[in-house]
């Protein structure tokens, strides 16, 4: 992977890699009709999932890179606005890693080699040159429309994306032109001189019905790099509308990197609490 814009998205999951009653809903999509890009803009933001609090019980995991596969399983809890917290185990339910973020903070304990790290945000900028936030994170692992200005930790700004429509949804695409970082330059350098710039495709692909996001890709053009997010297997758990299954497929013209979450037990609006703990024995670490 050559640029640290797209590490971060999939970055805090992939550091952890080491029953519902309702019935699922079957869309059938006939031609979708036009409409304008505020309008499918305004509709998005009117669906976004409604929720306090998310709390998935049981979580298949799989990481395949290099034809090879790990299958793990985890939990998630999610306080809006306040805290993510994923644990993983072996397929024993031996725990062997758990990450806790906050608005301002980063927890991960490797429990399998008794590690633990911690950060702020910044080291996502200070290792990879990636604004990581908070916001982008739960945005991602919640359906959430989310654009590449919230991936990097500024305010997005209003901006004009270029409408099309292919297999029966929307599409949004915007192809912009941003500086590159101190770190990222040295990559480009190797291969180009005075590279200060590089063209970042975004790619959203909206269902016509539901209005939410189906798959997000963010796309370095140069370097046919980059990250896709999709949803799928979309469920009514006890009215809230939700995906069963997000993948993340991290990409380069050299490797290629993949990440799948199914969840089989998922809950809305319960209490939730964060159940972090550090061993006095455990070893701290600066770097993940």
């Amino acid at each position: 992977m050559k640029t640290g814009y797209f590490l971060g998205g999939i970055f805090i999951i992939s550091c952890c890699l080491f029953s519902c009653k309702s019935v699922k809903k079957t869309i059938v999509h006939k031609e979708i009709p036009n409409i304008t890009e505020n309008r499918l803009l305004k509709n998005v933001y009117t669906n976004e999932p409604n929720f306090n609090s998310l709390y998935s019980k049981r979580m298949d995991v799989s990481f395949t890179q290099g034809g090879k596969v790990s299958s793990l399983r985890g939990t998630l809890k999610i306080q809006r606005d306040s805290f993510i917290q994923i644990s993983v185990s072996a397929p024993l339910g031996i725990e062997v890693g758990r990450v806790l973020l906050t608005r301002d903070s980063v927890k991960f304990v490797d429990s399998y080699h008794k590690k633990y790290f911690l950060s702020d945000y910044k080291y996502f900028y200070d290792k990879f040159d990636a604004n990581l936030s908070y916001d982008c994170l739960q945005k991602i692992l919640t359906n959430t429309f989310f654009d590449f200005e919230s991936c990097n930790g500024t305010e997005s700004k209003e901006k004009k994306y270029k409408l099309d429509k292919a297999d029966n949804s929307y599409i949004l695409s915007t192809l912009e032109e941003k500086a590159l970082g101190r770190k990222i330059k040295k990559l480009y350098r190797k291969k180009r001189k005075n590279k200060e710039f590089v063209l970042i495709l975004q790619r959203i692909q909206v269902d016509p019905l539901s209005f939410r996001p189906l798959s997000v890709l963010l796309e370095d053009v140069d370097e046919e790099a980059g990250i896709n997010v999709s949803y799928n297997d979309f469920r009514d758990f006890d009215g809230v509308f939700f995906p069963e299954k997000v993948a993340f497929i991290l990409f380069s013209d050299k490797d290629k990197m993949g990440l799948e979450i199914r969840f089989n037990r998922l809950e809305f609006n319960v209490d939730v609490e964060p159940n972090f703990k550090i061993s006095p024995k455990y070893k701290r670490i600066d770097q993940l």
